[in-house]
């Protein structure tokens, strides 16, 4: 009669070997099946998934890029740049009170794949208004906003997607890696609008961007159902209601209050350089959409080469430290942006902002996390998640400025507040400065 195996021995490995070998295996075991379970989800649905959100991520970053050109070309204005900015993120703050519920009526493959495909039809649609003369601003703002709205549906639903797809100790494998498409993207994606910009005309970045959440909606469709389909509610809190639970678990626990005036000072008023990159590019650089490409691309690269430093040398000790040195390069970087005197040096500037600001975001992220109650550690990193959700807000305050007096001043005004909150926030917390 066959030996049987038993139910925790490999099927090549039967009972008659030796008791040394049997003893090794068992002893690797737990190793063996790790890898084996990481393989299989490799194969089987995470390389397509990864595959799925990289494509995506790519085109997220050139539609960002290729609407503040778009915005620019048709307005000539700095403040139009943040406006549309501004209309990308509306949806997010409005949509969490109904998401939840919408959602869960779905099947999250399916819908996350819909969405995607619905950014893509509405790139088709600005490619055509582009391309026929017809593109208006207000078509943009209409366009950008269903845009916003697809994005903010689609986006919880992927979260809870990831986490029924994988086993929970893969899930933070699966978070790095998608870190680094998402980085990746940051430079890959604004360097080809701008290439495509130079020299087929923007009308065509848009169908480049549609082929690419088109990509990414068939990408997601072939990733296998996962093993269970959980809702969203439990962790979907309305806006309003995640406000007043998390501020209230900040204002006790010192120095969370001060980070979260850091964060969204910063994110509100130091972010001017962004919509002023257009207007650099073709009015200050005379670069065209090349030169709007790489310079769009150079924070980027700055933000992988951060991350990727990050990962190799750690956080430094002194947190504090890093976060003063840190807000003090992107001040000067934006001191130095609006007196550039030439591309490559705007470049390099642009380079090492965005090192520092990838150092800086990753030691705030730490430090509420440090610092937060463990019992409400979830709610706390929810509030920092809607803070730094006013980025897009802080592109439409910068414009505003340079609109209202001249871009020079707008980022000088988003130097002094970059450094202005932190030294301030250092001064008036010992909590902070022990950090």
């Amino acid at each position: 009669m066959k030996s049987r195996p038993c139910k925790h021995e490999s099927l090549d490995e039967p009972l008659t070997q030796p008791p040394s070998r049997r003893l090794g295996a068992r002893r690797f075991r737990p190793l063996r099946r790790g890898s084996l379970t990481l393989k299989r989800t490799l194969q089987h649905g995470f390389a397509r998934l990864v595959t799925s959100e990289a494509v995506v991520d790519v085109g997220l970053l050139a539609r960002v890029a290729a609407q503040s050109w778009v915005a620019y070309d048709l307005t000539s204005s700095s403040f139009w740049v943040g406006a549309v900015a501004a209309f990308r993120a509306v949806p997010s703050f409005v949509s969490p009170a109904f998401a939840a519920h919408i959602v869960n009526r779905f099947n999250h493959r399916l819908l996350i794949s819909a969405m995607r495909a619905f950014i893509g039809i509405l790139a088709i649609i600005q490619a055509v208004l582009i391309g026929t003369g017809r593109m208006q601003p207000w078509h943009q703002a209409v366009l950008t906003l269903f845009t916003g709205l697809a994005i903010a549906i689609a986006a919880p639903a992927f979260v809870v997607f990831l986490r029924d797809e994988l086993q929970p100790r893969l899930v933070s494998k699966a978070s790095s890696v998608l870190g680094f498409a998402h980085n990746s993207g940051e430079f890959i994606g604004p360097l080809l609008v701008g290439v495509i910009i130079a020299y087929s005309g923007a009308e065509w970045s848009f169908v480049f961007i549609a082929l690419l959440y088109f990509a990414g909606a068939f990408f997601i469709l072939v990733v296998p159902l996962p093993p269970r389909d959980t809702d969203i509610d439990s962790a979907h809190v309305p806006y309003l209601t995640l406000l007043r639970i998390g501020a209230r678990h900040t204002r006790r626990n010192q120095p969370l209050p001060w980070l979260f005036a850091i964060l969204g000072v910063s994110n509100l008023f130091s972010v001017a350089v962004f919509p002023l990159i257009p207007e650099y590019a073709i009015d200050v650089h005379d670069s065209g959409g090349l030169g709007f490409g790489l310079m769009a691309g150079s924070v980027g690269a700055g933000f992988a080469v951060g991350s990727a430093s990050i990962g190799i040398f750690g956080l430094p000790r002194r947190k504090s430290i890093a976060l003063i040195t840190c807000s003090t390069i992107w001040a000067v970087g934006s001191a130095a942006f609006a007196f550039s005197p030439n591309l490559p040096t705007t470049l390099g500037i642009l380079l090492t902002m965005g090192v520092a600001a990838i150092v800086w975001s990753t030691v705030i992220y730490e430090l509420f996390r440090s610092h937060a109650p463990s019992a409400h550690r979830a709610r706390v990193m929810s509030l920092h998640t809607v803070a730094m959700g006013l980025i897009p807000i802080g592109w439409a305050i910068g414009g505003a400025i340079a609109a209202f007096t001249d871009r020079e001043t707008a980022l000088i005004a988003a130097a002094i507040s970059s450094i202005a909150i932190t030294i301030t926030a250092y001064i008036a917390s010992p909590e902070l400065r022990r950090a």
